[in-house]
Parts: C-alpha cells; structure tokens; sequence
C-alpha cells in the first residue's frame, strides 16, 4: 500500500465571472449559526490586500466536533478559494481539526449556494502521496534516493548524492513545488529519516532549486 500523509486541504470555487457577486452575497446570507461573517475584519483585510479586494472572513464557535476558527474566502476572478482557516481560541489547528472545520463549511454554506448560482466546489485529498504533489519522475527518483540512502548521513555519500542530484534535477525540470515543509514531513513520517535529518535535506533541497532557477535565468 502506498505511504499517505495526512495536509491541510485546498478548496476553490469556480464558475460564471458575472455571477460572482450574486454569489457573495448568497454566502454571506448563509452564515448561520454556528457560522457568522466579520465584515467589519473582511474589509480591513480588503484594504489592506494586494492581490485581490473581495476577502470575506467567516468565524465558526466552538462545538463538540469542532474548534472555533476563522476562515477566509479569497476573491478570485471566477470565484473564491480558502487560503487558510485559524484557530479562534488554540494554539494551531490540526489537520484532522482543520479539514473538519473546511468540510463543515462547505456542507452547511459553500455547497448549497454554488448549487443554486451555478458555481462548483473543488477540494484536494486530505492524505496524500508522493505522486498528488510531484511528477511520476521526481517521485520515482525520490524513492530511490531514500530508499538507498544511508540515513544517518543525509546526501554525503557519493551514490547518495548523485541519487539527490537526480531528484533535484527532475523537480527543477518538471517545474513541481512540492514545499520545504511536505517534503520534510514525508522523509520523517513516511520514510524513517529522522526529523533534523529531514529538515536538514529540505532546506538543501530549497537551495539546490533556487540556484538552478537562478542558472537558468542567466
């Protein structure tokens, strides 16, 4: 069975442009409790935003299933999608807490409005593999390296490195962006390296694909 790891999901919302804010509006009329709008705070973010001017912030209270969060829809030109949902009252959310409080939202609010304004609702997985986040090559080479690498000393190894080399190369050409964080979190979770070990070799990895960003640039 192939190794997952457990993310934060992605949500977009997608449909006709003249629409949209029809559509805004009917989301913001949805907010019932436990849900409600801050559009004193959205519009303070509104101003404040650089990429878009539509922000709308929901604030959910706190259940037995549920944290209290906060969560933003970012305007984009057919729709929205959720940047980020944050703890009201806790420290930081996790995953399971953050993709309950996203699935929730959906069903009580998101998911009937865009059913009635012709608008649709895409979501990522929660568990993911290698291959929800790189190309079928740089994945394959990914696995090499770390399945034959010693793991008590990283990419030092000659083998070890050309190995290395061949992922990094692949995740260059291919133009993935797999993140620091994801990509520590699966050498540690999933594949035993241990947790200074894989942080070390993600920000390698960070380095090594801005310097070659940067060669082909010039």
């Amino acid at each position: 069975m192939t190794a997952k790891l457990e993310v934060f999901q992605d949500m977009a919302i997608r449909g006709p442009v003249a629409k949209r804010p029809e559509l805004r509006e009917a989301l913001i009329a949805a907010a019932i409790e436990p849900w409600r709008v801050d559009l004193e705070r959205s519009a303070e973010v509104a101003r404040n935003a650089v990429a878009s001017e539509d922000v709308v912030l929901f604030r959910r209270d706190a259940s037995q299933d549920h944290p209290a969060a906060g969560l933003t829809l970012w305007g984009t030109e057919d729709g929205y999608y959720v940047p980020n949902i944050v703890p009201l009252e806790t420290g930081s959310l996790t995953f399971a807490q953050y993709n309950a409080v996203l699935t929730d939202f959906i069903a009580r609010i998101a998911a009937p409005v865009t059913a009635r304004h012709g608008f649709t609702i895409s979501t990522t997985e929660p568990r993911q593999t290698l291959d929800d986040w790189l190309s079928p090559d740089a994945a394959l080479k990914l696995k090499r390296f770390s399945g034959a690498a010693n793991k008590s000393t990283g990419a030092s190894h000659p083998s070890d490195q050309r190995r290395w080399f061949d992922f990094l190369v692949a995740v260059h050409r291919s133009g993935d962006k797999p993140g620091t964080d994801r990509l520590a979190r699966w050498l540690h979770e999933v594949d035993g390296w241990d947790e200074d070990s894989a942080h070390n070799l993600a920000g390698d990895f960070e380095t090594a694909i801005a310097l070659l960003a940067y060669y082909e640039e010039h």
